[in-house]
């Protein structure tokens, strides 16, 4: 199996979603090739017409792109392993909370670090991400973070839903982490290898939460050099 993945000018993976999909790998104990590329390398990774983003994997010819496509695909094609994505309505939940992560979590997020991450990748990405981003946020990269000390704690009481839950056991899953885990990690992680600026308060539950998730997996996710 091979794993298409971004990586910056250090050579750090920092996709949010390939950390959910890579997590997913080592919770199903599956072995895989990571393939690094950047921006502009996606277009190159299918020549067939589909349309593919990052992660994309390919498994047995088959081409599979998308986290969430890719995390059901495995969950069909490799019954064996442990699933992560339950049929039916716990799937469709698991779904609305992969839409509350994109959109508290994600876009939270990337105002508080645009700029940081664009610095940090390499020369050859940077006027595509300035431009495309310029333009889905209508403003430049500076603008979108400037202000963040002042903006932080709003981010970090956007939050709650994730200290209530931890309330209840270690992991968002409960005793044990899973998928909406990996969902959530994910966002932590891409601020983590992109950024040195503090997301969160150092006596915050969902940062010990964060911090037990680095460790999963012999230290997967603290393998990963953070920003400086």
């Amino acid at each position: 199996m091979i794993l298409y993945d971004l990586v910056n000018s250090r050579k750090t993976h920092f996709s949010p979603n390939s950390w959910r999909v890579r997590l997913a790998l080592a919770h199903k104990g599956l072995a895989y090739e990571v393939r690094d590329v950047l921006f502009g390398d996606i277009p190159s990774i299918n020549t067939g017409g589909d349309k593919l983003t990052i992660p994309t994997i390919s498994h047995n010819g088959r081409l599979v792109t998308d986290s969430w496509d890719i995390v059901r695909y495995l969950d069909e094609a490799l019954p064996q392993t442990p699933r992560l994505i339950a049929p039916g309505a716990e799937g469709q939940v698991l779904k609305f909370f992969q839409f509350w992560v994109q959109t508290t979590i994600h876009g939270g997020i990337a105002r508080l670090i645009m700029r940081d991450l664009h610095d940090s990748l390499d020369p050859a990405d940077q006027p595509y991400f300035r431009a495309s981003r310029e333009k889905m946020y209508k403003q430049t990269l500076e603008a979108l973070q400037a202000g963040r000390e002042e903006r932080v704690d709003a981010f970090r009481k956007s939050l709650q839903p994730m200290r209530l839950s931890l309330g209840h056991g270690p992991f968002i899953s409960g005793e044990q982490p899973g998928y909406a885990d990996y969902l959530a990690f994910g966002g932590f992680q891409w601020a983590r290898v992109s950024s040195p600026f503090q997301l969160l308060a150092e006596d915050d539950v969902v940062h010990a939460w964060f911090e037990r998730c680095l460790d999963l997996f012999d230290g997967a996710g603290r393998r990963e050099a953070p920003a400086v």
